[in-house]
């Protein structure tokens, strides 16, 4: 809060009383110096001693509408430590509690009505600030109330986007009690946010997506299964990995997206990694047809490369899910599966297509003896597809060329 002396806060807290309690009044004629003298008990001429014009007075009280005094992060973590351990980590008895405890200032009219004309009059920058710091004191509070548990925030919610929730929560209630008081309840408040508490964090360690939560609820959806399962499943397999991730794409999860019976799906497809192989696969062909093609047209070593380069980037940009969960899948070492599994190494081993063009360059003094044709094929495409995974904001053709000129041409100033 501003340091103000105390004639000038008198003025500056009546000219905040008249625009909360006379709205209608300001609208007619105006927030006018008199009357803000005249509530302030104090004369015109010492409020322009104060104030030298009365856009000075509208600035400072603009200026105090989005700079009031609040609670701090200190004040949030220690009502809450206190609280669960009062309940003994219980979480609703504990969040009611916190709730009555903040209740009446949530639903105060007058400080209601100055956080609304704060967002109507402050600026930009004074009421993003106010957010930011209302959103730091949510994130201290979820990690107060979580402090013993191995909590964690079920994707697609991040600390940032859970705490806008919970203020973008707590300013319906405010806005709804203002006009509405009788239809918001401390216990109201209290269910919401349990709520939200309940669909947003897992406290089972197994980093949940939100959709694992809307599955009960939904039930099963009757419908006849496709023509073509092993497309559908695939198709579902792409929407699922864009989702989930890898590890935490499940096959059936896959199967009820497709539609397809769960031990339909794993008679077509065992694992996730024979769904890789199915959907990959013909890409991978299509590849190797493609150097074989440079190969018998009589393009250099080089510019097969190139080529390859190319291709390999534009598969992973148009087939990101399965090409991202390839990469892992390869990381994770599938050959120490056990039996019924795959190598998708094997399957889908893409530097292979290029380390025939390795060796015919390494042979004919073309390319560098600096390792085998299956090391340097190896390393090559995984550089490649890393750039890929990494620069997504950048073109297939942007990721090709800057690798084929790290790579290929080298780091050296040419001569």
């Amino acid at each position: 809060m501003t340091d103000y002396d105390g004639p000038t806060r008198q003025f500056i807290d009546a000219g905040i009383r008249f625009l909360v309690s006379n709205p209608r009044h300001v609208l007619a004629r105006g927030l006018r110096s008199e009357d803000i003298a005249h509530d302030a008990n104090a004369s015109q001429a010492t409020f322009f001693r104060k104030f030298n014009t009365k856009a000075d007075f509208i600035d400072a009280v603009v200026t105090e509408l989005t700079n009031v005094e609040r609670v701090s992060a200190e004040d949030v973590e220690y009502a809450i430590d206190t609280t669960m351990q009062a309940h003994e980590n219980s979480l609703r008895p504990a969040v009611l509690a916190i709730v009555n405890r903040w209740f009446a200032g949530l639903t105060d009219d007058t400080s209601t009505a100055t956080d609304q004309l704060a967002r109507v009059f402050g600026n930009d920058y004074a009421i993003k600030t106010d957010y930011a710091r209302r959103d730091r004191l949510a994130l201290t509070a979820f990690e107060a109330l979580f402090r013993t548990t191995d909590a964690a925030l079920r994707r697609p919610f991040t600390s940032r986007t859970f705490a806008m929730t919970v203020n973008a929560l707590l300013d319906g209630f405010r806005s709804r009690s203002g006009v509405d008081p009788d239809a918001v309840s401390a216990d109201t408040v209290a269910s919401a946010i349990l709520a939200l508490i309940g669909s947003a964090v897992d406290t089972s360690g197994s980093h949940e997506h939100l959709d694992d939560m809307l599955e009960p609820i939904e039930g099963p959806i009757l419908t006849p299964m496709p023509r073509d399962p092993r497309a559908a499943i695939i198709e579902a397999a792409r929407t699922e990995l864009g989702k989930r991730g890898y590890f935490m794409t499940r096959l059936d999860d896959i199967a009820d997206d497709a539609s397809v019976p769960r031990a339909a799906l794993k008679k077509l497809f065992p694992t996730k990694l024979h769904i890789l192989v199915a959907a990959l696969q013909a890409k991978v062909d299509a590849l190797r047809e493609s150097v074989a093609d440079d190969l018998l047209i009589g393009l250099d070593d080089v510019t097969i490369i190139d080529n390859f380069l190319l291709r390999c980037a534009q598969l992973a940009a148009n087939e990101s899910a399965f090409m991202d969960a390839l990469l892992v899948a390869v990381a994770h070492d599938t050959y120490g599966e056990p039996e019924g599994m795959m190598s998708v190494k094997q399957k889908l081993n893409i530097p292979a297509i290029i380390g025939p063009v390795i060796q015919r360059g390494q042979d004919n003094g073309t390319l560098a003896l600096i390792g085998t044709p299956a090391d340097l094929a190896a390393g090559i495409t995984n550089t490649l597809l890393m750039r890929c995974f990494t620069r997504r904001n950048l073109s297939p053709e942007e990721n090709a060329e800057f690798v084929g000129d790290l790579l290929l041409r080298g780091l050296k100033q040419p001569q």
